[in-house]
């Protein structure tokens, strides 16, 4: 009967591509963050508000004001156990086949704590009644745009 065992080399990419695909910079998810308050240009302040709900603070400046929105994204810990289930089967010519299964279980260690909140600051220029541009900050901004 033969074994199979795909090539170390294989197994290496697969790796390295299952990991980059996982991984989002700081610089790609800030320029998606920019790209979709691009959006905002030109929005009067009532839809703003509308959608974005009461500004934390606002701040007075010539002709305009700057509105200021702080979203706290919460972190993801969970303290539930977790359980899966794989079936499986494989065949090589003359007639042999094999079949496996599992269950495994997965359980919290100690009691869980929840992630550090992820905060993001984002501030739009009011002029005429509308966005005219905008800042944002933090680690938070970009990862639920």
């Amino acid at each position: 009967m033969r074994s199979f065992a795909p090539p170390l080399r294989a197994c290496a990419l697969v790796a390295v591509a299952a990991t980059l695909s996982g991984c989002a910079t700081r610089q790609s998810m800030d320029a998606e963050y920019e790209k979709a308050l691009a959006q905002w240009q030109g929005a009067s302040e009532e839809l703003l508000v509308q959608r974005w709900g009461k500004p934390q603070s606002e701040e007075q400046i010539g002709s305009g004001k700057w509105l200021t929105f702080v979203v706290d994204n919460p972190g993801a810990a969970s303290s539930r156990p977790t359980v899966g289930i794989s079936i499986g089967g494989f065949g090589i010519g003359g007639g042999h086949t094999s079949i496996g299964g599992g269950v495994g279980v997965s359980a919290p260690f100690g009691t869980a704590t929840p992630a550090a909140p992820s905060t993001c600051t984002t501030r739009f220029l009011i002029e005429n009644g509308k966005v005219s541009t905008w800042t944002f900050d933090g680690p938070g901004c970009g990862a639920s745009g």
